[in-house]
């Protein structure tokens, strides 16, 4: 069938469909980063953005023909879903996340409603074999084969502010004249992060999408080595001092956050921790957790520093500076700790 479509999602960036692209429908077995033709067909709650590659967005109505992938995702707040087990055209799939997965819906929060429903339409080939993502991916790795400078900005849960205070460090550590890079190991997959983080400053961005994988609710193992790649990849690419990474989802979750950071190749070269919090409670518990893997961490920020009350019962219950992003004396002080770990780290 004629490969003809409205959309190409976001997790779809590294794949440049040739002339002789057209849509299959065989007895192919779903797998996850599979390329898929669906059609919108009823537009149901409150979640109904396309993310395309380079960030913009769309609102996606009933009738668009979309280019997605299958995938899974399982984070707290959101929708949960999988890949489906099995599939033919005209079944119907889920629209599960902004960067174009689709697959069986499980569950949601409650403020978001119910998916998008959207009707299968096939596989994409390039002719001869269905695509799928990870053949377009930046090669893994299962060590780390250079020796990259790394901040790692973590958090007890996602929409949490993360990619807030990495955007503040990456330009305040760019302004004080170090060559910073960003990476996004974690999460599922949408260019909005990435992007805001290579806006402020970074030099390259990479995220587990590079690496070919829609989100990092998948096997352990592949997003570490995953993880290892996309590092190796944006510390080569270019002659930089430190790589701002950002780990999507909370430190407990189904997206590998903890068993990414615990990895040693990985451990070995994080030289600061910066813990993003709601609560002082998802703070002390994400330092608990990062102690059980033998990391410190070095400041906290996120909603929990808005208030005098929050800053003080964090400095006095974990022990950190508490830092808003949005305060310009606070963001100083961050990238001043940051800059300073990453200064002995060097030595």
């Amino acid at each position: 069938m004629q490969l003809d479509y409205d959309y190409k999602a976001s997790s779809l960036k590294r794949i440049e469909l040739s002339s002789d692209a057209r849509i299959e429908q065989s007895g192919h077995k779903p797998q996850t980063g599979d390329v898929i033709a669906v059609r919108i067909t009823e537009q149901r709650g409150e979640y109904g953005e396309l993310d395309l590659p380079g960030g913009d967005l769309v609102d996606l109505e009933e009738g668009d023909v979309v280019l997605g992938c299958f995938g899974n995702r399982a984070g707290v707040k959101g929708y949960i879903g999988t890949v489906p087990e099995r599939i033919e055209e005209g079944d119907d799939v889920f629209f599960l996340g902004s960067g174009g997965i689709f697959g069986a819906y499980k569950s949601a929060t409650k403020e978001l409603g119910l998916p998008y429903r959207a009707e299968f339409i096939g596989y994409v080939s390039d002719g001869e074999n269905i695509l799928n993502m990870k053949d377009f991916g930046v090669q893994s790795h299962e060590d780390l084969e250079e020796e990259p400078v790394i901040v790692a900005v973590v958090a007890s849960r996602m929409d949490a502010g993360k990619t807030t205070i990495a955007s503040e460090l990456i330009e305040g550590l760019t302004d004080d004249g170090y060559a910073v890079g960003s990476v996004k190991l974690t999460g599922s997959a949408r260019e909005r992060d990435r992007v805001q983080m290579y806006e402020s400053g970074s030099q390259v961005s990479l995220d587990f999408v590079d690496g070919g994988m829609p989100s990092t609710v998948d096997d352990a193992d592949q997003v570490i080595d995953t993880a290892k790649g996309i590092v190796d990849a944006a510390w080569m690419e270019t002659d930089l001092d430190v790589i701002v990474a950002e780990f999507g989802a909370g430190i407990i979750s189904n997206y590998n956050v903890k068993e990414t950071l615990q990895d040693l190749d990985i451990r070995d070269r994080v030289a600061s921790v910066v813990v993003v919090s709601l609560d002082v409670a998802g703070a002390y518990g994400v330092k608990k957790v990062l102690s059980e893997i033998d990391y410190d961490l070095d400041l906290v920020s996120g909603p929990i520093t808005d208030t005098t009350a929050g800053v003080e019962k964090i400095e006095d219950t974990v022990g950190v500076p508490a830092l808003n992003a949005f305060r310009d004396d606070d963001v100083e002080q961050a990238v001043s700790i940051v800059a300073e770990k990453i200064d002995s780290f060097e030595d």
